[in-house]
């Protein structure tokens, strides 16, 4: 293989959400914590205690990369309680792993308990790699174009949510439902677990309007629209009719229809 080729293949590479450029940084940091000798391990001779960091660090990267996807489908748009939710989830696997590595490599003893006493130790290592992960990605992707997604379909916070026919269709509108929004598309409507507010956030820079203190439209959705008394009715390319309520209403009159909002 060609350095060239295996170059791309090296950038292509994924484990979950992660890829070589974190990788890279778990083996600088197991350097780091191999020079330092954090959390009792200056006792234990050169080789094997940087020995002992990189395979920690790597098998620890192996255990979030695989758990990371899963919790980042469910709690998609909701950074903060992702966060939590990986710590909590990764700290108890990761514990086990750096516990068995003194076991498997070097001999020593093990046991269960040690699993418990160490958990403390390994979580705040674990916050240390979310956050080093976090900047790693930014700082690879900050002068990154974003690739044009098909016009009108959800975001990404809402498209991670959906069945790939419904992620596929362009979006008409959101409506709340309780503690759930209705995601309307021109392929079908699910529902999903998602606060408003975020979706509101998601839907930022995305071509439509809040029209309701629980609804938001895709203006290419709006076939035609109704005023009376203050408020208004739009009626929906998949024939469902979003309410208008005074607070939008005076904004939504004035509207161009034909062109596209920001």
């Amino acid at each position: 293989m060609r350095a060239g080729q295996a170059i791309r293949v090296l950038a292509a590479f994924r484990l979950g959400r992660s890829g070589v450029a974190e990788l890279a940084a778990l083996v600088l940091f197991g350097l780091f914590l191999g020079a330092i000798a954090p959390f009792n391990t200056g006792e234990i001779p050169t080789i094997p205690r940087y020995l002992y960091w990189q395979l920690a660090m790597i098998g620890g990267g192996v255990i979030a990369a695989l758990i990371e996807p899963v919790v980042a489908r469910r709690l998609a748009g909701r950074p903060r309680l992702f966060a939590l939710a990986q710590l909590v989830a990764m700290t108890p696997p990761i514990a086990a792993w750096v516990t068995l590595v003194p076991l498997i490599f070097f001999g020593m003893p093990a046991s269960g308990w040690h699993i418990l006493l160490v958990m403390p130790d390994v979580l705040t290592i674990n916050v240390a790699v979310v956050v080093l992960a976090w900047l790693t990605r930014k700082a690879l992707h900050r002068h990154e174009p974003r690739p044009p997604a098909a016009a009108g379909i959800a975001p990404p916070a809402l498209r991670a949510r959906l069945s790939p026919r419904l992620a596929r269709a362009r979006l008409v509108a959101v409506e709340a439902e309780d503690h759930y929004l209705r995601i309307r598309t021109e392929a079908g409507s699910d529902l999903i677990l998602m606060r408003f507010a975020d979706a509101l956030a998601a839907l930022d820079t995305a071509d439509g309007f809040r029209t309701h203190r629980s609804w938001w439209v895709a203006r290419t959705a709006v076939e035609s629209a109704r005023w009376k008394a203050g408020r208004g009715q739009l009626m929906l390319s998949d024939g469902a009719a979003a309410p208008v309520s005074r607070t939008y209403a005076a904004a939504l009159k004035g509207t161009d229809w034909a062109a596209p909002v920001g």
